[in-house]
């Protein structure tokens, strides 16, 4: 990830695992920063040595005023041996433990957190550092739910302009910005495994690799075999890539964008009148003090859409995993969920949908110009904002299904 600052072109990068020749680094980059992980992503902890050194070798030979590294949880000589791996770095490459360095009027410190934080560093961190480097996210951060409390806090105390750090694989080339600090995750593994900068100038290649990944996505899941850690990778890397190759060309699939968007609308209204309904005739039935709860969900047709433009033999089992809650987290629930009494302030449809926002409404990531008229649901950008259905996946849809579930608590009457 490349971040300019006080006339800089700085690079930042963690999580190669082995991958790190494939690697491309800016031409006109003067400061790199490797965050970590530069070792393989296995369990071969004999040659670990090896590892390092040929990364050493590498990283000391790429062209730059001043390279910056701090190890990851997979560099692991840094733990079972940490006085032969501080030794086997180069003086051209500084090693950043709880430490820090000024170049060129930028701050720079780095903190060990491989993946969580132990030591009492917050007492050591300068306020204010232009550039907080750590191999693991904090807490809420880009961190899929994985980060570290004590670095967080660490962090709302010292305030850095900038936290650049790596792990989390599925979040890498991902920014955050709040009122003090620039977030973020420069994890490479994905793209370097997937050939990523390759595939973005080479469709048939692009096509190829995604026909892979899904590939290993219906293979696991026929097998009953989720590994959460390589699987919502997949999941993720698979989503990233068609969405930049789909978005590029926005006009092509506008109307089908509008046309999913009408039939999800009319779908999310019959299920909040149905709702209503079943709501208010139970009510007029009930028991004295008893409570009554209703939850209503849509989600998306069981049948893999025919109307998508690419069809094969295994579309349905791949569609059977993306909408599996287990591998696709946040669809757990379905498109929304509705929840009776709804409180004092009784939702109308439209906030239900988002429709009482003031305009532009629900168009983030989406062409401005091409989105502006098109009133997209709140629920629409639940499906394309933080689940795992790329863009093509969900916008052929035309048939939906909702589950409406009641739960009843039984009062005690009085007298």
């Amino acid at each position: 990830m490349l971040i300019e600052y006080k006339n800089h072109k700085i690079f930042a990068f963690s999580d190669t695992h082995g991958f790190n020749n494939r690697l491309q680094i800016p031409k006109d980059a003067d400061i790199l920063i490797c965050a970590g992980d530069c070792c393989k992503d296995c369990n071969q902890w004999d040659a670990i040595d090896e590892e390092l050194q040929r990364f050493f070798d590498w990283y000391s030979r790429q062209p730059a005023k001043l390279r910056i590294y701090v190890p990851g949880n997979h560099d692991v000589l840094f733990d079972l041996n940490p006085e032969e791996a501080v030794k086997m770095v180069p003086t051209s490459i500084v090693l950043l433990e709880d430490s820090g360095i000024e170049f060129e009027g930028i701050s720079f410190y780095g903190a060990v957190c491989r993946l969580w934080m132990f030591t009492n560093t917050e007492n050591h961190v300068p306020e204010g550092v232009d550039f907080l480097i750590t191999h693991g996210p904090a807490e809420g951060c880009l961190d899929n739910k994985a980060g570290c409390q004590v670095l967080k806090k660490m962090i709302d105390k010292s305030m850095p302009k900038h936290h650049i750090f790596g792990h989390i694989h599925e979040e890498g080339g991902k920014t955050e910005t709040t009122e003090t600090t620039t977030y973020y995750n420069v994890s490479m593994y994905n793209q370097l495994k997937y050939h990523y900068q390759t595939m973005k100038e080479n469709d048939e290649l692009t096509h190829r690799v995604v026909k892979g990944i899904e590939e290993d996505i219906v293979s696991s899941f026929s097998l009953n075999s989720f590994d959460y850690d390589k699987d919502k990778c997949l999941l993720s890397l698979r989503r990233n890539i068609i969405n930049e190759m789909v978005l590029s060309h926005q006009e092509d699939i506008i109307d089908d964008i509008r046309e999913f968007n009408d039939c999800l609308r009319e779908a999310l209204k019959e299920m909040y009148d149905r709702a209503h309904r079943i709501y208010a005739d139970i009510s007029k039935h009930q028991e004295y003090g008893d409570e009554i709860e209703l939850t209503a969900s849509l989600y998306l047709g069981n049948q893999y859409s025919k109307l998508h433009p690419v069809q094969g033999e295994d579309r349905q089992d791949l569609w059977d995993a993306l909408c599996d809650g287990g591998w696709n987290v946040l669809y757990d629930e379905g498109i929304c969920q509705l929840t009776l009494p709804d409180g004092p302030y009784k939702n109308s449809f439209e906030a239900f949908t988002g429709m009482d926002c003031p305009p532009p409404n629900w168009n983030e990531g989406l062409d401005p110009e091409l989105t502006k008229d098109m009133n997209l649901l709140m629920q629409f950008h639940h499906l394309f904002d933080h689940t795992e259905f790329a863009i093509t996946d969900f916008i052929y849809v035309r048939e939906f299904y909702s589950e409406i579930k009641i739960n009843v608590t039984k009062g005690v009457k009085n007298g």
